[in-house]
Order: structure tokens, then C-alpha cells, then sequence
């Protein structure tokens, strides 16, 4: 995009009800993903992605990846937390298999989270959508259960990806897991987390990795769990 036309993107951004004014946007961030005319940052453009772009991303196979990330949810996941959550197909899956579990969505695109709390609806009273960055969260250590990550890494430059990556260990209790689906021409990126397991999703284009927070970052037997309704202190400042 043009300095001309990102200052008009920002601008349409930050008049949307959900967007945080003290959010900011990478410069990697401000283009136009896909063709999309604003990247993702209009109403018009996510409507593009919602119902044709992430179509291609799944490889027609939307479906069959979510049956397969459903199907490895692990049994506690009481906080999950979804990076670069977009339209909130991701969660909407989440909330129908999880049915008490508390849920947030995180994406950069004001107008992505409020498609996803439309889709969400049923569900707003466990849902929190949150406008910012994967490579600064704002919640304390050790605050989910789980960790998603959906065909987001692979959109951000390698530093900022193991950033995110960084962060998502942070906000993990000790024996959490995050799953991660993603092209797999991206390739791995280095991080402190455990490989569980990688498995190929059809028709191969795309992998969903199973990491998880060894147990052996375990914080003191008597320190009380993270909550993840209040933010880090080093969001706070």
C-alpha cells in the first residue's frame, strides 16, 4: 500500500469499536495480503478473506483441518487463547467441542474480530476479542491452557514469528500445549516449546504441529494460577 493509502486504512481501522488506539501496526503488516484492496484492514477486504481466501488457504479443506485440531484439543483446555484469530472459524469450532471452556481471540484487524464476534455470538458470554500484536501479549505467564495459532506464523517475517512464538511459551502453564497449523513450505522456526507431534493435513499443503511448555519451567508449588482477565504488568506500561 501507499503511505496515502495505509494512513487511510489506520484511520478506518481506528474508528471501528474494537479497535485499541494504543495498538500499533508493524510495517510488515501494512499490505495488501492476497490482492485484498486494504490488506486487512476494511470491511470489505475481510469479507474477501472470510469467504474466498481462506478457502485457498485450507486448500478446500477447511473442515477436515478443524476436525483435526478438534480432535487434538486437549482434555483441560479451560483458557484458550487464539492468535491471529480472523473471522473466529477457529474458535467457533473451539467453543462447540469446548463447551466451558473461556475464550480469547486476538488479531491485529479490528474489523477480523468483529466478524468473529458476530460468528461468535452464542457464545459472547466466554468470549473476550482483544485488537493486538502475537509478538507483545499483554497477559500474565502462564495464563492458558492452550495456545492456537492458524495460518498465522507463516504471514509474519521470521523475527516477528519467533517472537510470537516466544510469547505464546510466556502465556502457557507448564505442560500446555499450542497447536499450530500452517503451510508447510514456511518451515520450522526455532522455539523453546516441545514437539509432540507434526502431521500432514490433506491434501498435504498444510501440517499441524502439537507443541507443548515443558513441565519443567513448573513456577513454585504454591504460586497462584494467572488469570488470564487481567493483563501483564508489562502491558500495562
Amino acid at each position: 500500500m501507499s503511505p496515502a493509502a495505509r494512513h487511510r486504512a489506520i484511520a478506518r481501522a481506528r474508528a471501528s469499536a474494537l479497535s485499541d488506539a494504543a495498538v500499533g501496526y508493524p510495517e510488515w503488516y501494512l499490505q495488501r495480503w492476497h490482492f485484498l484492496p486494504e490488506g486487512y484492514l476494511s470491511r470489505r477486504s475481510i469479507a474477501g478473506y472470510d469467504h474466498l481466501i481462506r478457502r485457498v488457504y485450507y486448500s478446500v479443506a477447511e473442515r477436515a483441518a478443524l476436525k483435526r485440531l478438534v480432535a487434538n484439543l486437549p482434555a483441560n483446555s479451560e483458557a484458550v487463547l487464539d492468535l491471529g484469530c480472523g473471522p473466529g472459524r477457529v474458535l467457533a469450532a473451539v467453543a462447540a467441542a469446548r463447551p466451558r471452556a473461556r475464550l480469547w481471540g486476538l488479531d491485529l484487524s479490528p474489523f477480523m474480530l468483529e466478524r468473529a464476534r458476530t460468528r461468535l455470538r452464542e457464545a459472547a458470554e466466554r468470549l473476550t476479542l482483544v485488537h493486538g500484536d502475537a509478538a507483545r501479549l499483554r497477559w500474565p505467564e502462564a495464563a492458558f491452557d492452550l495456545v492456537l495459532a492458524t495460518h498465522v506464523l507463516g504471514h509474519m517475517p521470521r523475527a516477528a514469528a519467533g517472537a510470537a512464538l516466544a510469547e505464546a511459551e510466556r502465556a502457557l502453564r507448564p505442560g500446555a500445549r499450542m497447536l499450530v497449523v500452517d503451510h508447510r513450505w514456511h518451515g520450522r522456526l526455532p522455539t523453546a516449546l516441545r514437539e509432540v507431534r507434526r502431521e500432514r493435513l490433506a491434501p498435504g499443503f498444510a501440517a499441524l504441529c502439537v507443541l507443548e511448555r515443558p513441565i519443567a519451567d513448573e513456577r513454585p508449588p504454591d504460586a497462584a494460577p494467572a488469570d488470564p482477565s487481567r493483563p501483564s504488568a508489562a502491558a500495562l506500561r
